[in-house]
């Protein structure tokens, strides 16, 4: 194996925190599920639960990406998004349906302030483009 950059071993750090935390997320939510079905508010505090359930799963993966593919690789809607989200809401639903309902709205928000602080971060396409002067008048100069 090669030398580990310090950004590799972040990756790897950060990966595994988030793997130990979605375990911890996870069994949480079966251990106090007597606790979240009892009213309606819990039920939406288990949906809540469930939402930090999907961003610290994103983040495994999407850290776990990272080091095998480079630190370029960004997670894509479709494998990787929409794996956690179904990961989260079923997790979910497995205390209960309502908390289920829940957890996918609070995942929507979740996700767009992960895009924002993302693209905040992270764009290299929101380089300014210089425009070129703008000539104002018709004529020729040199006459």
């Amino acid at each position: 194996m090669g030398v580990e950059t310090k950004s590799g071993s972040s990756n790897l750090v950060s990966a595994v925190i988030s793997c130990i935390l979605s375990l911890v997320i996870f069994a949480t939510m079966r251990f106090y599920s007597g606790w979240i079905t009892d009213t309606q508010m819990n039920t939406i505090v288990g949906g809540f639960i469930g939402s930090w359930l999907f961003v610290f799963a994103l983040t495994a993966v999407s850290n776990m990406e990272m080091l095998v593919f480079g630190n370029d690789f960004q997670a894509k809607f479709i494998p990787e998004i929409l794996t956690c989200l179904s990961l989260a809401t079923v997790a979910s639903g497995v205390v209960h349906r309502v908390c289920a309902t829940t957890c996918i709205i609070f995942c929507i928000g979740a996700l767009y302030f992960i895009n924002r602080i993302s693209n905040k971060y992270h764009n290299k396409n929101a380089i300014a483009v210089e425009q070129a002067p703008v000539r104002r008048g018709g004529g020729k100069k040199n006459k």
